[in-house]
């Protein structure tokens, strides 16, 4: 979310709210703009042939090789990095609406799962530009996303002409995706990559989450690239969401040590659950005639997909289990004390890999949590 768009939401339509410094944010990640780096990035055809070799390891954990430093990164505790994803299921069978500009589903990461959903601007090309495409990418890209199997529905809350959303775009999104998931009654996910608000909390926003976590839907929202505290941040600061700040993998000064580090403009604090990666991602993208390509992404907005992408993982595991249940797994698995210059009292990375023991059940999860 670099490229931040500064422009006031519109509000017609729905109650008032503060004007002050109400703004969207929406579209903000960045193309990665590092030297050398995107001419080494991958084609399609040949990432594609690097991740080919999937197989089942033991029970429901599968292994590729991968390109995604990403998906690399979050797979094990330690680094250095070992060129190999192994994680715990797909994600078959679960949903995920995407709030964003658009999403191409004819892209060849995505393509066969992408399903149109609400569009709060009928009048507009179907997609804004290749953000919300990269999103959908982290989270079940074929060879790029954490759940290479899961469904992605597409929640076009964005006006392509001025770049930006509105509350009302966002509300009304969410009013169809619980009437959606009450047709469709599938494990669903909602990924929110956009900030709203830097200076106070958003009624409507805060009641759409209520709203979602009420339906059973998780909420995963993007932490917002600010040098600010993420409880300033709206939707961020919205009661159960969980929030993601971006994490880079950098050389300790002097050595040739590796360790993780918050990015760069990613914002901190109490509010900030997780880490993810978010710093030169390798994701799917598409040029001005809309060929579809990879490119290399920065911002939290990759990283709350990547954290959706585990959240389908878990709920094809755990059907049955609640967003209070989603929120206590993604924490408790979390690789601990890892992220340096956290700016939080929390330092957690995302985790999908390996576990020592078979995954708890839902039951199992809460009796633990009740006994600390």
């Amino acid at each position: 979310m670099s490229n931040r768009f500064k422009t006031p939401i519109t509000t017609s339509g729905i109650a008032a709210v503060s004007v002050g410094a109400v703004a969207a944010l929406l579209l903000g990640c960045a193309h990665a703009n590092r030297p050398g780096m995107e001419q080494t990035a991958p084609t399609l055809a040949v990432a594609g042939a690097l991740l080919s070799n999937v197989r089942n390891v033991v029970g429901r954990l599968v292994e590729t090789q991968t390109v995604s430093l990403a998906l690399d990164r979050i797979d094990q505790r330690e680094l250095p990095l070992d060129r190999t994803y192994r994680h715990q299921g797909t994600g078959r069978g679960v949903v995920v609406y995407v709030f964003d500009g658009g999403v191409m589903g004819t892209h060849p990461e995505i393509a066969g799962r992408v399903r149109k959903g609400y569009d709060a601007f009928d009048s507009d090309p179907d997609v804004c530009n290749s953000h919300g495409t990269a999103v959908a990418g982290a989270i079940a890209g074929k060879t790029l996303g954490v759940a290479p199997e899961a469904e992605i529905v597409d929640i076009k809350m964005v006006e392509c002409g001025k770049l930006r959303g509105t509350i009302k775009a966002i509300v009304d999104g969410t009013e169809w995706v619980i009437e959606d998931q009450k047709t469709h009654g599938r494990r669903s996910v909602a990924n929110w990559s956009f900030i709203a608000d830097t200076a106070s909390r958003i009624p409507q926003l805060d009641s759409a989450v209520a709203q979602l976590l009420a339906a059973g839907i998780p909420v995963i929202v993007s932490a917002g690239n600010l040098e600010i505290n993420a409880c300033r941040v709206s939707p961020g600061n919205a009661e159960g969401t969980i929030v993601v700040g971006a994490s880079s993998i950098v050389r300790t000064p002097g050595t040739s040590r590796v360790v993780d580090r918050r990015s760069y403009n990613t914002a901190y604090g109490p509010c900030v659950d997780i880490y993810a990666p978010g710093d030169s991602v390798l994701l799917p993208s598409f040029d001005a005639s809309r060929a579809p390509s990879l490119q290399l992404w920065n911002g939290t907005s990759m990283s709350a997909g990547y954290v959706s992408g585990a959240v389908a993982l878990f709920l094809e595991a755990q059907p049955l289990a609640h967003p209070e249940d989603v929120t206590r797994h993604i924490r408790e698995t979390a690789t601990k004390n890892v992220v340096h210059e956290s700016g939080s009292p929390f330092s957690r990375m995302l985790y999908v890999g390996p576990v020592r023991e078979e995954l708890k059940s839902v039951a199992e999860i809460r009796a633990a949590m009740a006994r600390r």
